[in-house]
């Protein structure tokens, strides 16, 4: 019975993190199944091994606009590593407000490069079709040739 009570009570307090979503919420890996959830609604679940890049890792050509959110948010990640952050541990604040991820004012670069990346995943899932054919994609289905970052350069 007490092994009950704390689940519940673990499992409310989890929740309540959810329920108002203009609550200042601290981001590192774990935490981007805030903003995507922020973005769109959705539990980051329904992204955990979507197509070829959504989730841990990926390779392949992208299956679909869902899949090449993906792939430009792992070019985010890539790009901010190049400037010595870590984005998968950084951890900074934000906002969820009408939908929308705010990243908080900062000047530590490495807080404003994280957040700019996964402000944009959530941006660009939101606006992409959910295509149930590729939730548990298999990965040998996604071929060896990689599209570069490099279309993602401004």
């Amino acid at each position: 019975m007490e092994l009950e009570i704390l689940l519940f009570f673990v499992c409310s307090c989890l929740n309540a993190e959810w329920v108002d979503s203009r609550i200042r919420q601290k981001r590192g890996i774990i935490e981007l199944a805030g903003a995507i959830h922020c973005g769109t609604g959705k539990s980051s679940l329904s992204y955990l091994a979507y197509g070829c890049y959504c989730g841990l890792g990926g390779h392949g050509i992208p299956k679909d606009q869902t899949d090449w959110c993906c792939h430009r948010h792992d070019c985010c990640y890539g790009y901010a590593e190049r400037y010595g952050c870590f984005p998968k541990t950084h951890r900074y604040n934000w906002n969820c407000v009408s939908g929308n991820v705010k990243c908080d004012s900062t000047r530590d670069l490495c807080q404003k490069l994280v957040c700019s990346c996964d402000k944009e995943l959530a941006k660009c899932l939101r606006k992409a079709p959910y295509n149930r054919k590729y939730v548990a994609y298999p990965n040998f289905l996604c071929g060896k040739e990689n599209p570069p970052c490099k279309y993602y350069d401004d």
